[in-house]
């Protein structure tokens, strides 16, 4: 007979158990700087275990400056630090901070607010919401390496933004679903997801789903099987793959006759679940500029929920590291501020 203990710890979820806590706040609190500095040297040059190569001219030789973190080209004389011509490039705080910050950034499935990293780092809230979209954008970037997406696919669409307050009285108000009473300001996260313990998901943000369709095209094998809701927009993609809808309005699951239950976009609905979460739980409004950010953080914290917290720190450094300097935010609140425009979308998936 099993226990009531053995039979919580058989179906015990993987950040319930051990082998996930790899990285209490202890160890990173033991780690002196030159720890953390030969840490991020060994992540942003992997190729060479550590050791220093030009971002400049590429040139494998240099040396350190003294009483310095910065190195100087032996080819180019051009002198440079772990984070030059990275996305940390012009950061402010020290490396211990922002790596202190990714920790606490990385972690946690369902995000983590600027107001609480400001807390954890006793910083002002706008370098820590800087910082936190810099965060974003470089995992942004990283779905650029996933080339194309096989197998089963999964596609469905979720609209983010655009709430109208409806009036005092009743009598006064309208019927906020009619396009005529909207703001404009709603937009459709289009998500596609491969299926699999490890299926990995990508997103982008469009005005409607019909906008969505060459990107589907472009990022879907054309070997494989996509299934749908009951949209019409995506009508448009048998003409170059494998297409199957579930009408929504009768069912979750199933063909016209109810069969082939496999024929559903459940785990396209996990993932907004878990944005939706994400948006009331924890930044409470995600809509406008930021959309695709948000979205991409979500899709990024998906593909990378089997890791365990150390591997999810290093992995987003190694995306910060790898990803070019933030033409958003870099130097944000000295110039940019509130004349801010949406990062391209072309930059990103070459849509």
């Amino acid at each position: 007979m099993t226990s009531l203990g053995a039979s919580r710890s058989s179906s015990q979820h993987f950040s319930q158990s051990r082998k996930s806590r790899t990285f209490p706040a202890r160890d990173l609190e033991r780690m002196a700087d030159a720890d953390i500095e030969k840490l991020f040297q060994r992540i942003r040059w992997s190729e060479t275990d550590g050791k220093p190569a030009c971002p400049k001219c590429q040139h494998a030789e240099s040396w350190r400056l003294e009483n310095q973190r910065r190195w100087k080209c032996k080819g180019c004389h051009h002198q440079f630090t772990v984070t030059s011509s990275s996305i940390l490039a012009y950061k402010q705080m020290d490396t211990r901070e922002v790596f202190r910050a990714a920790r606490s950034f990385a972690m946690l499935p369902k995000g983590y607010s600027a107001i609480a990293i400001s807390h954890d780092l006793g910083c002002d809230y706008q370098t820590a919401w800087v910082l936190e979209h810099k965060f974003r954008e470089a995992m942004l970037h990283s779905l650029q390496s996933i080339d194309r997406l096989h197998g089963t696919i999964e596609v469905d669409g979720c609209w983010v933004g655009g709430y109208i307050k409806p009036e005092n009285t009743k009598v006064n108000r309208v019927d906020r679903r009619s396009a005529a009473n909207q703001n404009g300001k709603r937009r459709v996260v289009v998500g596609i997801r491969e299926r699999g313990p490890r299926g990995r998901t990508l997103v982008n943000v469009f005005d409607n789903e019909g906008q969505a369709v060459a990107w589907v095209r472009e990022k879907c094998d054309r070997n494989a099987q996509i299934y749908a809701d009951e949209g019409v927009g995506w009508l448009n993609l048998r003409g170059t793959h494998k297409l199957d809808q579930v009408n929504h309005s009768q069912r979750y699951a199933g063909d016209e006759n109810g069969k082939r239950i496999e024929i559903n976009t459940n785990q396209m609905e996990s993932y907004f679940s878990r944005l939706r979460r994400v948006e009331h739980g924890t930044y409470h409004r995600i809509g406008g500029t930021y959309l695709l950010r948000y979205a991409a953080e979500t899709a990024w914290r998906e593909n990378n929920r089997h890791l365990d917290d150390r591997a999810k720190v290093e992995l987003l450094i190694a995306a910060c590291l790898k990803a070019p300097p933030s033409r958003s935010f870099s130097g944000y609140w000295q110039h940019h501020g509130a004349n801010h425009v949406e990062f391209p979308q072309d930059d990103v998936f070459g849509a």
